[in-house]
């Protein structure tokens, strides 16, 4: 039945992609989009190309609309998304979306959404049931990442290039604290604890863990947020806390959990014209999982905390890691409780760093480009296509 299902919608696409085949395209047009909306590799390739004003329109396919005066904006599943889509020379998204009835005489570019830890669609286990393959143009920040985005996709490597993230540039670019609602901070250290999710509220199908429960954030057995408002406050810390957009809505209207930690969401970000990238700069310590998002603060070359009580759980259900064995590719503190968390962040701060090498070693393997020349390697790329 699968095969079938499988089957009918091959061909209802292909013979999408012929109707697409026969309109005509604007060549300078350029159709973004991307999930959280207006976020990511997206935003940083169409801030490039208004910053530089380049000769080129910009159409933003998004869920809820935003007022900028440097693109048009139109809203997802709607005629006026399709006519954008269909008239568009560059297709160019996060997530592989509408990529089935891409035309022959069109160019779709998918920067995805971060170079892939976790094993994902044809490396994972599950992930590839019901997948169709579809050919794109796709970007690796090295040659190991591109053998890894080839293989994940089914693509063919010639297919992949070598151009870093364009959402990297934003590393290059910080924002300050105040911007993020964040005060009288001059004097104090700042983490992010920044985990990717478990629960997938969109598909929970696609679910790898438990919801949170309790405001347990850290999801340890040993949770007690009573205990680190106490050890943030009388260690002039401020905690930022960052959920994956899939479990965002846990804390969705939640002011605060203490005077001592922020909630940041994609909404917010949004809203403000900030990517999360923008914010890396100002931690000194980033605590993380299994999140692609270390992969690009390897850049800054600063320390990295792994807070994995689920490690060998997390693991088997994706199959393994992109990048084995995991205790080499994670240049950091691995704990499992928040008592080893909070250990490791005071040893850290007190000055104990005592991987900065391992991460300059991994960060070379992983990252080619240290620099933010990432979204002009992207639209030097675009040009050389046509």
């Amino acid at each position: 039945m699968m095969n079938v299902k499988k089957n009918l919608r091959k061909i209802t696409i292909s013979l999408i992609s012929l109707f697409n085949l026969a309109i005509p395209k604007k060549n300078n047009r350029v159709f973004f989009k991307s999930k959280p909306d207006y976020s990511g590799n997206c935003k940083a390739l169409s801030d490039y190309i208004i910053d530089g004003n380049l000769p080129y329109e910009l159409v933003w396919s998004t869920k809820k609309e935003i007022e900028n005066k440097f693109f048009i904006t139109v809203s997802t599943n709607t005629l006026k998304e399709l006519f954008y889509y269909f008239t568009s020379k560059y297709i160019v998204t996060t997530h592989n979306e509408m990529i089935g009835p891409i035309a022959k005489n069109q160019i779709y570019i998918s920067l995805w959404h971060g170079m892939p830890f976790k094993k994902i669609c044809y490396l994972g286990e599950f992930d590839h049931k019901g997948m169709v393959d579809y050919s794109a143009i796709r970007i690796a920040t090295s040659e190991v990442m591109r053998s890894i985005i080839s293989a994940s996709f089914r693509e063919k490597a010639n297919n992949v290039y070598v151009t870093g993230q364009p959402r990297n540039d934003f590393l290059f670019k910080p924002v300050q604290l105040t911007d993020l609602g964040i005060k009288n901070c001059q004097d104090k250290k700042v983490i992010m604890l920044a985990p990717t999710f478990r629960m997938n509220n969109e598909d929970k199908n696609y679910s790898d863990g438990d919801d949170i429960i309790d405001d347990n954030f850290l999801r340890v057995e040993d949770f007690c947020l009573e205990e680190i408002d106490s050890y943030l406050e009388k260690s002039g810390i401020h905690l930022i806390l960052k959920l994956h957009p899939y479990e965002e809505a846990y804390f969705k209207g939640v002011a605060t959990l203490s005077p001592n930690i922020t909630i940041i969401d994609s909404d917010e970000l949004t809203k403000k014209d900030i990517d999360l990238n923008q914010i890396l700069p100002l931690v000194d310590v980033l605590i993380t999982d299994y999140s692609s998002i270390y992969l690009d603060y390897l850049i800054l070359n600063k320390p990295l905390i792994y807070l994995v009580p689920d490690v060998e759980m997390y693991s088997a259900s994706r199959g393994g890691f992109t990048l084995e064995p995991f205790d080499f590719w994670t240049p950091g503190d691995k704990v499992t409780n928040q008592l080893g968390l909070l250990n490791s962040i005071d040893r850290i701060i007190s000055g104990n760093d005592d991987f900065a090498q391992r991460r300059k070693d991994v960060n070379s393997i992983i990252n080619k480009y240290n620099d933010d020349n990432n979204s002009q390697r992207v639209v030097a790329l675009m040009k050389s296509l046509i």
